[in-house]
């Protein structure tokens, strides 16, 4: 079994574990500090991810004391990405007889979140998504104990698709990882890239963890104009660099969601990712006061600039503690996800608030890999502000369309 698999199974085991379980979320005292159990990624190919995640929450905390509606605050992390499934048992009693985690929050992957947020909201504790971006988690099986911090998939794709459109393109390859946050990725895309006129004329998707991209490159249609994709973590690493190994880079051109060309992988791709387009809810270079303070903050305590995970990890510690704050410190399930959902914020990325769904609804970013004062970085080309989920239609038009993860294979056949 792989390590993404074994960390889906894991989750899986450990949230039914949970389940059954007493509930012990209404008897914590003001004395006694809130839990956050924190679900991390920590090995195979979205490792990275999961670090940049556990750092960034970690600063935050840090710059607040771990203190917040006068109760102290403690993360219990569990690395769901190599733990014994064995165990699992075991980590649930611990969990919720021994650290009584108020909070569930993290997970990377959208094949966790979309299995575990049934089971994991059936209990009255708060779920806060630091990043998997799985859709209908804040749409057709939204939850009043959900509210998501990062993104919702198909959310920054919506815009990548009209930019893509408006720069001249009009015949795509769709390419992307085969899961459900590939088919979602890249799906939003496709659907304002083809809505404006744009036809996809081929749609690859590689398993997640591919080594080699070789042989999908060997398949990929020669009369297409650009090609446009979601991959994350090593995937990126290496599909951004075999791409230009492969003669592709220069004769079509390569654009797609941030974690392509996400800054702790810039330096590995190398002259590989210049000139590639991507869009993100965060950009290193954005010159806000909060954003200069969150990558000073970063650099200084890790040795190391943040990514989008660092900031999205930094997120979830604020809007928690925020919160909180306005609470006085009482974590009861859906009232706190609803003082959750109620906040604005300032946060590095810029102003951060939330739908009646729980997703945000915030900038996103066009950029375009360059070289700013000998490094390698996302430079801004464009804004879209305040995108919503739902982009230009209303939440019953587009719940009412076919989700995205049952679109694979259709768009090359509009």
């Amino acid at each position: 079994m792989t390590s993404g698999r074994r960390g889906t199974a894991l989750c899986l085991l450990l949230v039914t574990a949970l389940l059954s379980l007493p509930c012990f979320c209404a008897v914590s005292s003001a004395a006694d500090p809130v839990k956050i159990g924190y679900c991390l990624s920590l090995t195979g190919v979205y490792a990275t991810l999961g670090e940049d995640l556990r750092d960034g929450l970690e600063l935050y905390m840090d710059q607040i004391g771990h203190k917040a509606g006068g109760r102290n605050i403690e993360v219990v992390s569990e690395n769901i990405g190599s733990a014994v499934v064995t165990l699992t048992q075991e980590a649930a009693h611990k969990l919720i007889e021994q650290d009584k985690v108020d909070i569930i929050a993290g997970v990377v992957d959208s094949r966790v979140a979309y299995s575990v947020a049934s089971q994991i909201t059936g209990r009255e504790i708060p779920f806060v998504i630091s990043n998997a971006g799985a859709d209908d988690l804040t749409q057709r099986r939204a939850s009043p104990l959900i509210v998501r911090v990062s993104f919702s998939s198909s959310s920054g794709s919506h815009p990548l698709g009209v930019w893509a459109y408006e720069q001249g393109f009009r015949k795509a390859v769709a390419m992307g990882a085969a899961n459900p946050a590939g088919y979602e990725q890249v799906g939003g895309i496709c659907r304002t890239f083809t809505k404006l006129g744009g036809k996809i004329v081929q749609e690859l998707w590689p398993p997640l963890g591919t080594q080699d991209y070789k042989p999908f490159f060997a398949q990929l249609d020669r009369d297409a104009d650009v090609v446009m994709v979601f991959f994350a973590g090593g995937d990126a690493l290496r599909f951004v660099q075999q791409y230009a190994e492969s003669g592709l880079k220069g004769k079509i051109a390569l654009i797609g969601k941030g974690d392509l060309v996400s800054e702790q992988l810039l330096t590995q791709q190398g002259q590989a990712a210049d000139g590639i387009v991507s869009v993100l809810h965060w950009c290193s270079l954005l010159d806000t006061p909060e954003n200069a303070q969150f990558k000073a903050a970063y650099t200084k305590k890790f040795g190391r600039a943040p990514s989008q995970f660092s900031e999205q990890g930094y997120v979830t510690g604020m809007v928690i503690a925020e919160a909180l704050n306005k609470t006085g410190g009482q974590v009861r399930g859906r009232e706190f996800v609803k003082t959750m959902r109620s906040l604005e914020l300032k946060a590095p990325r810029g102003t951060i608030k939330f739908d009646e769904y729980g997703a945000p609804v915030q900038n996103y970013y066009i950029r375009q890999v360059q070289m700013i004062d000998g490094q390698r970085q996302n430079a801004i080309v464009k804004v879209y502000p305040a995108v919503s989920q739902f982009w230009i239609w209303s939440p019953a038009e587009f719940m009412a369309m076919p989700p995205y993860t049952e679109m694979k294979g259709e768009w090359a056949n509009k």
